[in-house]
């Protein structure tokens, strides 16, 4: 327990210049928009909720904890097998701390803001919020960590030669699936599958599956990891 809370502490050290700028980068957003609202004399166009703004840390995470988090922390003498449960640990609290945050956020923008200026908001871009508080707190917490089991994958990969092949199919398979006409109609179905889901369950179990997978895989470049 000790040696994880010292993952938890060192992480934070680690991540918070990123959150910082973060976190800088939301507040002039937000004081722009209400310049902009207040000289439009209160007609503006929508804004993107706050909440979904600061969800963008979880990219942040994800990706510099693998890049510069393990050297550091191997160094210190922790093993391969501590440093990835702390990551998990990591993980999963940052994306149930957003998960909460944008479920309250939400009730926040309904109840008080959008009486002023209209926001967008993923929980209802993604029919989230048809779930209720609870449900939309399961369904963020499985997408949440899906991206970032994606995302440790390929940064815990990039020093070994299937990781490139990983960062080069998954870029390919973009442009090719969205090209081929064939292909598109089962790639948006695979979408609206994962995050358009209109059963809660299938969609955290689809989500939570997936983040099984990645984070397994994730571990396989890990353990196998030179500093």
């Amino acid at each position: 327990m000790n040696k994880l809370m010292v993952l938890l502490k060192a992480s934070f050290y680690e991540l918070r210049i990123y959150l910082l700028c973060i976190t800088g980068i939301v507040a002039v957003n937000v004081i722009a928009s209400v310049v902009v609202h207040l000289s439009l004399g209160g007609e503006h166009k929508a804004d993107m909720s706050v909440a979904n703004l600061f969800t963008i840390s979880l990219i942040f995470v994800a990706s510099i904890l693998p890049i510069s988090f393990f050297k550091r922390i191997i160094n210190l003498g922790a093993s391969r097998k501590e440093y990835y449960v702390g990551v998990l640990v990591i993980n999963t609290i940052w994306s149930a701390v957003f998960s909460l945050f944008n479920t309250l956020w939400l009730q926040i923008e309904i109840g008080v803001i959008r009486k002023y200026e209209h926001t967008i908001n993923i929980l209802e871009i993604f029919h989230w919020d048809q779930f209720g508080l609870v449900g939309m707190f399961v369904y963020q917490f499985g997408a949440y960590m899906m991206l970032m089991s994606l995302l440790n994958l390929l940064f815990s990969g990039l020093r070994h030669f299937v990781g490139w092949i990983i960062w080069l199919l998954l870029i390919a398979a973009i442009p090719i699936a969205t090209s081929l006409s064939s292909l598109r109609p089962k790639v948006a179905d695979g979408f609206l599958m994962l995050f358009f889901n209109d059963s809660l369950l299938q969609g955290f179990g689809l989500t939570f599956l997936f983040s099984c997978i990645f984070m397994a895989g994730g571990w396989l470049f890990t353990r196998r990891r030179t500093i």
